[in-house]
C-alpha cells in the first residue's frame, strides 16, 4: 500500500499557479466589454477566421476609397471653381466689347490685357491637396511655365515685325490691309497656339487626365489639362488684345476684335463643357459614396456577426474571473501563514 502527502509547499504553489490563467482571463473579458469582439478571434473563430480577416480587408479598401473620393471632391470642387472664374471672366470681357465700336474695342483689349494674362496664369497654376489642379498626371509641376506670358508677347511681337517688316506701333501699320490682318491673325499667330508651340512657350502640363479610382469597379476622370483648347483660346485672345494693334486702319481693327471677341465666345463655350464632364464625375462620386456606404454596412455587418460577443455574458466571465482571482490571493495569503513554529507555539 502507498501512502501520498500533502506538503504546505505544494498548497502555497498551487493557488499561484492558478492567478495567472486568472489574471489571464480577467485581461480577455475585459477587454472583450471594452471591444466588443473577441480578445482572440483567432481562438474564438478557427478555420472561419480566414473569413473574417477577408471581411475586413474589403472594409478597410471601401473606407480607404472613401477617403480618395473625399480628397477628389475636393480637387474638383475647386477645378470648378477655377473654370466659372474664368467663364465669368470671358462672358464679362465679351459683353463689355459688344457695345463699343472696333477702334474703342481694340483700345479696351489691350488696357485689359495685361490683367487677363496674369489671371489666366494664376488661375491655371493653382493647387489642392499639393497638387496643381491643371497639369493633368504631371501634378508635381505647375502647368503654366514661369515667363510664359512675356515669351508669347515677343513671339508675337516678333512674329508681326517678320510679316510686315515693321512693329504694330509703326505708323505704316495703318496701311495693312484687313485681309493681311486677317491672315496673320489666323495664320501666324494662331499656329503659336498649336502644338508643339504651346508646349514650347506655355505649357509643361499632360494632356493625359487624372484617373481617380471611385469604387471597388468604377474609374472616372477628374482633372482638366491646361492644354485644352478653350484655355489655349483664353490665351491667344489676350495675347492678341495686347499686342497693341491701335494703330490699325478701322477695318483692319475690325478683325482684330472680331478675331478676339469670337475667341472668346469659343472659350466661354469650352469652358461650360468642361464643368459640364467634371459634373458628370462629381455626380458618379457622389453615388459611388453611397455605393460604399451600403457596402461597408453589409461587410460591418458580416464582421459583426462572426466576431462580436455578448457584453452580459464577457461581463459575467469577468466578475467571475475576478471573483476566483480575489479567492486565490486570500487562500495564498492563508497558506503563506502555515508554518511549523506556530503550530509548536
Amino acid at each position: 500500500m502507498t501512502t501520498s502527502y500533502i506538503s504546505s509547499l505544494g498548497l502555497w504553489n498551487a493557488p499561484r499557479t492558478a492567478i495567472g490563467r486568472l489574471q489571464s482571463d480577467v485581461a480577455d473579458a475585459a477587454k472583450e466589454i471594452a471591444t466588443l469582439r473577441y480578445a482572440d478571434v483567432g481562438l474564438a473563430l478557427g478555420g472561419q477566421v480566414s473569413r473574417s480577416l477577408s471581411l475586413r480587408q474589403s472594409a478597410a479598401e471601401i473606407a480607404a476609397l472613401k477617403d480618395g473620393n473625399g480628397v477628389t471632391a475636393l480637387r474638383l470642387g475647386a477645378t470648378q471653381n477655377i473654370l466659372q472664374q474664368l467663364q465669368k471672366s470671358a462672358d464679362t470681357q465679351f459683353a463689355a466689347l459688344t457695345g463699343l465700336t472696333s477702334d474703342k474695342r481694340v483700345a479696351a483689349m489691350a488696357a485689359s490685357a495685361g490683367d487677363t494674362l496674369a489671371s489666366l496664369t494664376s488661375l491655371l497654376n493653382s493647387a489642392a491637396s499639393g497638387q496643381t489642379l491643371f497639369s493633368g498626371i504631371n501634378t508635381g509641376v505647375s502647368p503654366i511655365k514661369d515667363g510664359a506670358v512675356a515669351n508669347a508677347q515677343a513671339a508675337a511681337a516678333a512674329a508681326f515685325q517678320t510679316a510686315f517688316g515693321f512693329p504694330p506701333s509703326d505708323p505704316r501699320a495703318s496701311t495693312l490691309t484687313a485681309t493681311q490682318v486677317k491672315t496673320f491673325l489666323d495664320g501666324t499667330i494662331a499656329a503659336q497656339f498649336a502644338d508643339p508651340n504651346w508646349g514650347n512657350t506655355w505649357s509643361q502640363a499632360s494632356s493625359t487626365a487624372v484617373t481617380s479610382r471611385i469604387s471597388l469597379s468604377e474609374t472616372v476622370t477628374t482633372s482638366v489639362s491646361a492644354n485644352g483648347t478653350a484655355f489655349r483660346q483664353l490665351a491667344q485672345a489676350a495675347i492678341v488684345s495686347g499686342m497693341g494693334l491701335t494703330g490699325l486702319s478701322a477695318d483692319a481693327q475690325a478683325v482684330v476684335s472680331d478675331r478676339a471677341m469670337g475667341l472668346l465666345s469659343q472659350a466661354s463655350a469650352g469652358l461650360v463643357s468642361l464643368q459640364a464632364d467634371l459634373g458628370r464625375s462629381q455626380s458618379r462620386i457622389t453615388d459611388a459614396n453611397t455605393r460604399l456606404d451600403a457596402q461597408g454596412t453589409l461587410f460591418q455587418k458580416e464582421i459583426n456577426r462572426l466576431e462580436a460577443v455578448d457584453p452580459v455574458e464577457a461581463k459575467a466571465r469577468l466578475d467571475a474571473a475576478q471573483t476566483q482571482l480575489q479567492m486565490s490571493y486570500s487562500l495564498t495569503a492563508q497558506i503563506q501563514q502555515l508554518s511549523l513554529l506556530k503550530f509548536l507555539s
